[in-house]
C-alpha cells in the first residue's frame, strides 16, 4: 500500500515552500483592509491540501480495517482445515492397508487358481485318455453291430420292394380318404361357428331382455336432451356426454360418466331405439339408455332407471315417468 506522503504532488510542496508564518506578534489585523488575492489563493490551497489528507487517511484507514477482517476470516477457516487434513490422512491411511490387504488376498487367490489349473490339468488328460479308450471300444462294436444290421437291412428292402406297389396303391386311397376328412372337417368347424355365433347372439339377446325385464320392472323414465360437446346430467351421477352424431344412418357417439366409481363408459356407432344397458354399481341394478331422435347438434331420449334413484332427486323425479308392469298395481 503507498504510503500517504507519496501522494503529495510537488505542486502542493512548492505551495507550502512559499509559505511564511510570522510569529503572532507581527500580526496585523486590519478588518477594515483588504486582503490580498495571492493570501486568499495560499489559504485556499492549504485547506484543500488539508482536507485531501484527512480524506485520505480515512480511506487508509477503511482500507486496513477490510484487509484485517477478510484475514481474521480466513484464519479462521485454519483449526476445520487442518481437521479436514487430519481426517484425509486418516482415511487415506486405511485405504492403503486395504489396498495392501486386497494385494494379499489376490496372490492367495493367484496361487489357489494355480493349484486348480494343475488338479484340473491333470484330472482333463485322465478324462482324455479314457474318452479315447472308450471311443475305440465303442468304435468297434458300432461297427460289428452296423454290419449285422446292414444285412438286416438288405434282407428288409428286398421283401420291401415286393411290397412298394401294394404299400402305393394303399397310400392313394388314404390320400383321398385324408382329402375327404379335411372337407367334413373345415364343414363342421364352419357348422360350429356358425352354431357359436347364434348361441352368442341368443345370450346376448336374453341378457338384454332380462335387462329390460329387470328395469321395466319398478323403474322410472327420465327424459332428457343432450347437445353435443357438452355435459348432460340425466340422473345423479349418471352424464351423458355427446361426441358425434350421424343423421343419415341415424346413429351418434357418446359416453357415460359415472361419477360414483369414475368410471366412463363408450358408446360407438349407436343406432337409435337400441336400448345401451349398464350398471353403475357392482351388483346393482341396470340403468338403460334410449336415444329417440337424432339430430345435427343435438339427441333427445330416455333413461330408465330404478324408481329409488328419482324418489332422492326432486328435479330428476320432475321430469320421470313411472313405468310398471301390467297386473302389478292389482296386488
Amino acid at each position: 500500500m503507498t504510503p500517504v506522503k507519496d501522494r503529495w504532488t510537488a505542486e502542493y510542496k512548492r505551495m507550502f515552500d512559499d509559505v511564511e508564518i510570522n510569529p503572532p506578534e507581527e500580526w496585523e489585523v486590519e478588518p477594515t483592509s483588504d486582503i490580498p488575492v495571492y493570501h486568499k489563493r495560499r489559504s485556499a490551497a492549504l485547506w484543500t491540501a488539508l482536507a485531501v489528507l484527512a480524506v485520505a487517511l480515512a480511506v487508509v484507514a477503511l482500507y486496513g480495517y477490510t484487509v484485517m477482517s477478510n484475514q481474521n476470516s480466513q484464519l479462521a477457516w485454519l483449526p476445520s482445515l487442518a481437521e479436514s487434513i487430519s481426517a484425509i490422512r486418516t482415511r487415506t491411511s486405511g485405504l492403503e492397508t486395504n489396498i495392501k490387504e486386497w494385494g494379499v488376498k489376490q496372490d492367495k487367490l493367484a496361487v489357489q487358481v494355480q493349484k486348480l489349473d494343475n488338479g484340473w490339468e491333470a484330472r482333463l488328460n485322465q478324462v482324455r485318455q479314457h474318452a479315447a479308450a472308450l471311443v475305440a471300444s465303442t468304435y468297434q462294436k458300432e461297427r460289428e453291430e452296423l454290419n449285422q444290421r446292414m444285412a438286416v437291412l438288405n434282407s428288409q428292402i428286398a421283401e420291401m420292394a415286393t411290397q412298394q406297389h401294394a404299400d402305393q396303391v394303399r397310400m392313394a386311397r388314404l390320400e383321398q380318404e385324408l382329402a375327404s376328412t379335411r372337407q367334413e372337417l373345415a364343414a363342421a368347424r364352419e357348422q360350429n361357428a356358425r352354431e357359436f355365433a347364434d348361441v352368442r347372439e341368443q345370450q346376448i339377446s336374453s341378457q338384454r331382455e332380462l335387462a329390460s325385464i329387470n328395469n321395466t320392472l319398478s323403474t322410472d323414465q327420465v327424459n332428457f336432451e343432450a347437445r353435443k360437446d357438452r355435459d348432460e346430467e340425466i340422473v345423479p351421477g349418471v352424464t351423458l356426454h355427446l361426441t358425434r352424431t350421424d343423421i343419415s344412418h341415424q346413429k351418434f357417439g357418446a359416453w357415460i360418466w359415472l361419477a360414483e366409481n369414475g368410471r366412463r363408459i363408450w358408446v360407438r356407432r349407436q343406432a337409435i331405439e337400441a336400448p345401451v344397458v349398464f350398471y353403475p354399481k357392482a351388483g346393482g341394478e341396470a340403468y338403460e339408455l334410449v336415444v329417440t331422435r337424432v339430430s345435427q347438434k343435438d339427441v333427445a331420449g330416455y333413461m330408465l332407471v330404478p324408481s329409488t334413484v328419482t324418489s332422492q332427486s326432486a328435479d330428476v323425479a320432475s321430469n320421470s315417468q313411472p313405468i310398471t308392469c301390467p297386473g302389478e298395481d292389482s296386488f
